[in-house]
């Protein structure tokens, strides 16, 4: 499955200055990409960040992807990864009017969610005329609420301000709000986005702590032997607190939503508050690897084997 990000917010907020910088910034290992735009006109990304060989560009033009072109995202997408099936990671960047609730249903709808999972819903936020935006379209309001993560453009020329925070927070208390200048913003959006290294995921049995990144944050390795629930498990780590901002696991389990009774194995991610799951084909040591900060390795594996089906 390929991890898709949806990029979001209103007119002007600085979508695509973002998205140059999340490819130009972007982790080593990230391979192939697609970058989906729906906007009229030229695409707006640099010419030099994006090599024939290891990009893609669509556009969607003539209509907002979240309402006229719902349709045309399940064609497009199809078609890039098959034309494409070495794709690492494909980013929609909305037209500033887009609503992204609709595009998350897409993405998970039938047979989409087999070639795709939705990674995360970045919202730029401008610091300076968000506020009045709101009253200009309901879709400024609706692209905080279903944010997974907020990221405040344009602080190289202001502060974050304790009442812009507020606002936030009325319609979204669960998204981490981002709020590095420019220059730094992508790096901190790819610690959410990114997976975590292969070398944590790979370690032995022993639950244990990593050191604290530059940034203060810590990784936390745990051994999941048991089978769990899917369904409850999801639930669990959705209500992890907001310190952890990244996990990814590879555990067994039962899909007693779809009817499944067998366990096999499945990769859980969080990013923000979301958590998505796609089957896992091979076979891997069953374990979960959280990154944040002031991490309590006690209290997550508690969390998480409360999923557990009883034996």
């Amino acid at each position: 499955m390929v991890p898709v990000i949806v990029l979001t917010g209103f007119l002007g907020s600085g979508k695509t200055t973002l998205l140059n910088r999340l490819f130009r910034d972007r982790p080593p290992a990230r391979g192939r990409f697609a970058i989906v735009v729906n906007e009229l006109g030229s695409v707006g990304i640099d010419a030099d960040l994006l090599p024939a060989e290891a990009t893609r560009q669509v556009e969607l033009p003539g209509g907002c992807i979240c309402c006229q072109l719902v349709g045309e995202i399940e064609t497009t997408l199809r078609e890039l990864i098959a034309s494409a099936p070495d794709l690492e990671t494909i980013i929609i960047e909305t037209t500033g009017i887009a609503d992204p609730l609709p595009i998350s249903w897409t993405l998970a709808s039938e047979p989409l969610n087999e070639l795709v999972r939705l990674a995360a819903v970045v919202t730029v936020v401008d610091p300076f005329h968000h506020e009045q935006s709101r009253s200009e379209s309901p879709s400024v309001d609706a692209q905080v609420r279903y944010a997974d993560l907020l990221a405040v453009s344009k602080l190289d020329q202001t502060d974050l301000s304790d009442a812009l925070v507020a606002s936030l927070r009325e319609r979204n208390d669960t998204a981490p709000i981002l709020s590095e200048p420019p220059a730094r913003m992508a790096a901190a959006l790819w610690t959410y986005l990114e997976d975590p290294p292969a070398a944590t995921m790979a370690n032995g049995a022993a639950s244990h702590g990593h050191p604290p990144h530059d940034d203060g944050l810590a990784s936390v390795s745990l051994p999941l032997e048991d089978v769990f629930d899917l369904e409850e498990l999801v639930s669990a780590i959705e209500q992890l607190p907001r310190e952890v901002v990244r996990l990814k696991g590879i555990v067994r389990a039962v899909d007693t939503e779809n009817g499944a009774t067998e366990p096999r194995q499945f990769v859980v991610h969080r990013v923000g508050a979301r958590v998505s799951t796609e089957p896992y084909a091979g076979a891997a040591a069953t374990r979960v690897v959280a990154i944040g900060r002031s991490l309590d390795s006690g209290d997550l594996a508690a969390r998480l084997r409360a999923a557990v089906v009883p034996s």
